[in-house]
């Protein structure tokens, strides 16, 4: 029983911890994302202008 607080304290500690490393990983890719939906808009609009000026 003495045993069963320090296992379970470890595992806790371990999910915890893995909570926080991978919700900054997460921020991370969620910033790139929006980055590169913006460079989409961009290219697109840059696309449809190029068209237009054609004409």
């Amino acid at each position: 029983m003495v045993f069963l607080i320090p296992l379970i304290a470890i595992i806790s500690s371990i999910f915890i911890i893995d909570h926080f490393y991978f919700s900054k990983e997460n921020e991370i890719i969620k910033e790139q994302k929006q980055i590169e939906q913006k460079d989409t808009k961009q290219d697109k609009q840059k696309y449809l202008e190029n068209i237009l000026n054609q004409k």
